[in-house]
């Protein structure tokens, strides 16, 4: 079978696909898979966090677990409309990593107020929700450049 046939239609397809976008684009693109993701993460150790240290309600803890992801997502998107239309993005950027900052701080003192311990639930959300700015970096210096 040749890509001319139609069994391999889809295939080629795909591949132009893949093809039309340009590396930036596509690092674009993985900036912001990937700060999805971390941020789905994070909701997941915040509402751990919150349900066995702080014993919230599984599904109040979850709520608001996923309120503070979706913050976080959203604080990104006026630096990537920023780069896209090649401006000073210096407020998007101090909005994104301080939403991040706050985020850390919300995480931290819900680890260790009352019985102040550190748990592997707090360093994990520590972690993505600071990887949610990283990778809004990233995505927005893909859109800045393609």
């Amino acid at each position: 079978m040749t890509a001319a046939e139609p069994g391999n239609s889809k295939s080629s397809e795909a591949g132009a696909a893949l093809a039309s976008l340009n590396g930036m684009a596509f690092i674009a693109l993985i900036g912001c898979a990937s700060a999805v993701l971390s941020a789905f993460i994070f909701m997941g150790s915040m509402t751990y966090t919150l349900a066995h240290y702080r014993s919230w309600d599984g599904m109040v803890a979850f709520v608001v677990s996923l309120i503070f992801a979706v913050l976080a997502l959203l604080s990104a998107i006026p630096l990537l409309i920023a780069e896209n239309n090649v401006t000073l993005a210096l407020l998007p950027r101090v909005i994104m990593w301080g939403t991040a900052a706050v985020l850390t701080g919300l995480q931290l003192t819900a680890a260790t107020l009352g019985d102040a311990h550190i748990s592997l639930s707090a360093i994990i959300g520590v972690t993505t929700v600071l990887a949610v700015p990283c990778f809004g970096e990233l995505a927005a210096h893909g859109i800045a450049e393609s």
